[in-house]
């Protein structure tokens, strides 16, 4: 009976090593020599007949087989993992950490916490904020809420929220104009997204000269700010910019939005375990609670029994 299954070692060799991205690291999660790594990736390697890597300058690449064999090995790792703790008690704490862009987190996220303790009162969270330079998964993150088109493969990838860009202002600075006028700014833009200013006045059919964004920032909460201040006026997602207009700080400046080419994805990272009860319920009320859509009250989560189960 299992044949075919290579040696338990060289399976988490190759785990650790694709996830890590060289063999040093995976030596020293491993508690092994890097030498001692390479020798049983190569062992599998050998007893597959495929090679699982590319090596080059000391980093590895995972050659296609790699990346089809990858999941299933750690998917493997993760289930081994939970049904040990589930029959023998051997948890790894029941605390789940979260890690989100800073923006989100204090505009969406923050404001939802009541209703998830309420629900859920023995829970232990740990919530950490993130820059755009800091997004790479770490070792103990849970979840990583992060902002993109959804292409990493260090975690299992689940869409969270794709909703519209939208102009905001401060209502002093809001006119009749023409979107002509509103493209003599001054504007404000995000730096690194795709779904700029360019793009909405192009989607809308302004051939008019545009003003280049007098403001460029980093967050979206900068680039609120900065509008409700009458800095200018702000693109910005819907989910982001609705506290500010609920409170009557902003006001969207037209009608029009720019449908989102990026969006908010949850990433499981594939050196933790999802599918820990925690965990699971954690990721189904953030989903519960992004389904609701940007202008549903955040105290409809509270109604009904607690969303439980899965898959996601």
């Amino acid at each position: 009976m299992y044949n075919d299954l290579p040696p338990l070692p060289w399976l988490r060799a190759f785990d650790a090593s694709a996830r890590l991205g060289n063999f040093t690291l995976a030596a020293k999660e491993l508690g092994l020599t890097p030498s001692a790594v390479s020798y049983q990736v190569r062992g599998l390697e050998a007893q597959l007949g495929h090679q699982l890597f590319h090596r080059e300058h000391r980093v590895l690449t995972l050659t296609r087989l790699g990346q089809a064999y990858l999941p299933i090995v750690t998917r493997a790792f993760a289930d081994l993992d939970a049904t040990t703790s589930n029959l023998f008690g051997k948890t790894a704490g029941d605390e789940v950490c979260l890690r989100c862009l800073s923006s989100l987190n204090l505009l969406w996220l923050v404001p939802r916490l009541d209703v998830y303790r309420r629900r859920h009162p023995d829970s232990r969270l740990r919530v950490l904020s993130a820059s755009w330079s800091e997004m790479a998964a770490g070792e103990e993150i849970d979840i990583d809420i992060r902002f993109g088109d959804g292409t990493w493969v260090d975690g299992e990838v689940v869409p969270l929220m794709h909703d519209a860009i939208i102009a905001v202002c401060a209502p002093e600075r809001l006119t009749d104009g023409t979107l002509q006028e509103l493209a003599e700014g001054p504007l404000i833009e995000l730096a690194g997204v795709v779904d700029t200013w360019q793009h909405f006045f192009a989607s809308h059919e302004v051939t008019t000269p545009i003003t280049a964004p007098s403001l460029k920032v980093d967050q979206s909460l900068i680039a609120l700010e900065l509008a409700s201040r009458r800095h200018g006026t702000a693109l910005v997602a819907e989910t982001l910019a609705q506290p500010y207009l609920d409170s009557g700080k902003l006001v969207r400046a037209t009608d029009l939005s720019l449908p989102a080419r990026q969006g908010h994805y949850l990433v499981l990272p594939t050196a933790r375990n999802s599918r820990r009860p925690e965990v699971e319920t954690m990721v189904l009320w953030l989903l519960a609670e992004a389904a609701a859509g940007p202008q549903a009250p955040i105290t409809h989560a509270t109604e009904g029994p607690p969303v439980t189960g899965g898959p996601w």
